[in-house]
């Protein structure tokens, strides 16, 4: 692929970085593969606790348990289901 003569200096730095990010992301990926995630998904909590779609919903938005929307995928911290359940 060609370089464009009038292709700037912030072009390649920004590049750079981008990269630099995405090969930081594939690390702590690699790094983590070893360990245990530390967030379950939406399917993992519905088989986990056997309730359906809805009953999710309704317990998300009541707020009973904490999650994180990350695009459209949500997370719900594994430490809240393991406290919980040595209470």
């Amino acid at each position: 692929m060609k370089k464009k003569s009038g292709t700037s200096m912030y072009d390649d730095e920004m590049l750079n970085t981008i990269l630099a990010v995405f090969e930081e992301m594939v690390n702590i990926l690699k790094a983590n593969q070893n360990n245990d995630s530390l967030f379950y998904d939406s399917a993992d909590v519905k088989r986990l606790l056997n309730i359906s779609d809805s009953t999710l919903f309704r317990i998300r938005k009541s707020q009973d348990i904490p999650y994180v929307k990350i695009g459209r995928k949500i997370f719900y911290p594994k430490s809240f289901f393991i406290n919980t359940l040595k209470k």
